[in-house]
């Protein structure tokens, strides 16, 4: 689990107690897990760069050679190639971690990246929401030259970026479908991110958290920290057409700061939540039947008004990003891995977005 005040955490026990792993880091943004290699994670630090694990968060080594800036705020993976997004431009690394070489923006802080591979190649999404924008919040570029151009295709250029996802196959097209989650809404585009369409039927607000169910990319789960109660935890069942508000039990008003998605049977939702008033936070558990689990079969039909319930934990955020599993046998080994290490793959608290919004009028300026 990624922390501001404790570093980079580590349960083995569904999040009862917590253990401190990477000695000398007070803050941390983000771990992810490599999906070919479900042992290997990487932590993203405010200050000392990046981290890497191959005993799954046991132990960490520094593997920061190459990046000029050690605020590492934002990781994705895919392929053999990671991407990382920094407070000073993106890095990417072809051998594990163990160098990195720049891709530009140095006048962005990247809130998100995103990896979209193809064969022999690979699309890269970066998503800002500070610096220097000129155009736009949210850039792609072609390879690995470092060529970014600003995403345009009905995408608001005044949009701050602040997650992304892709998901694990095409869905509805011939290319997997990217999610923009911004201050404007969210967005989704089916050709590589030459086009983007606002998805409606959400309330009018930011969308902080992205994700797409790996065992099913017509599922979406996207999380909000909206004002004036339009934050929260939306479902859709149908590739964005239709939405429904999702975790009965949340607290009032919830600003929700990370989700992750636990293939069980059924499948967990997990979302952090937090109160600005008093800085409070919470984790909660809540059962989705509807969702789908590789080599399990739902035990209800798929339904955007599929009843929910919540458990709260008190807890740090948990995450994201989920690890991808195929067939049943690997369903059984990932569904005691996930109960041991889910909230490893964090990717921030609620004073990241406390700041972002703090912030704002200064990089938009």
């Amino acid at each position: 689990m990624a922390t501001q005040g404790r570093g980079v955490l580590r349960s083995t026990d569904s999040g009862a107690t917590w253990t401190r792993v990477i000695a000398g880091v007070d803050g941390a943004w983000v771990v992810r897990f490599d999906p070919q290699q479900p042992a290997t994670a990487y932590a993203g630090t405010q200050t000392a760069g990046l981290y890497k694990s191959i005993d799954e968060g046991k132990t960490w080594t520094a593997q920061s050679q190459g990046l000029n800036n050690l605020d590492v705020r934002a990781i994705d993976l895919a392929s053999g190639l990671i991407v990382a997004g920094t407070a000073q431009g993106v890095y990417y690394s072809n051998d594990a971690a163990g160098t990195w070489q720049s891709l530009g923006l140095d006048t962005l802080s990247i809130a998100a990246v995103a990896v979209l591979a193809r064969t022999n190649a690979f699309t890269l999404f970066a998503g800002a929401d500070n610096g220097t924008a000129g155009a736009g919040y949210l850039l792609k570029t072609e390879g690995l030259g470092g060529s970014w151009a600003v995403v345009k295709g009905n995408f608001p250029g005044d949009a701050i970026v602040s997650a992304l996802a892709v998901a694990s196959a095409a869905s509805g097209g011939t290319d997997p479908p990217v999610l923009a989650g911004t201050s404007q809404g969210l967005f989704r585009s089916d050709d590589r991110g030459v086009t983007w369409s606002p998805l409606t039927g959400l309330p009018s607000s930011d969308f902080n958290i992205a994700a797409f169910n790996p065992a099913n990319p017509d599922q979406i789960y996207v999380g909000s920290d909206g004002d004036q109660g339009t934050g929260g935890v939306f479902r859709s069942l149908d590739r964005g057409a239709s939405w429904s508000t999702f975790g009965a039990g949340l607290p009032t008003k919830p600003r929700i700061t990370a989700l992750a998605l636990q293939p069980l049977n059924p499948a967990q939702v997990v979302a952090a939540a937090w109160n600005p008033t008093d800085g409070s936070a919470g984790a909660y558990r809540i059962a989705d039947p509807a969702a789908t689990v590789a080599g399990v079969t739902p035990t209800t039909a798929p339904s955007a008004s599929t009843a929910t319930s919540a458990t709260a934990r008190p807890s740090a955020a948990v995450s994201v990003p989920v690890r991808r599993s195929s067939g049943a046998s690997a369903f059984a080994s990932y569904a005691v891995a996930a109960a041991i290490l889910l909230a490893l793959v964090a990717v921030v608290l609620a004073r990241r977005w406390r700041l972002r919004r703090d912030t704002r009028s200064s990089y938009r300026s």
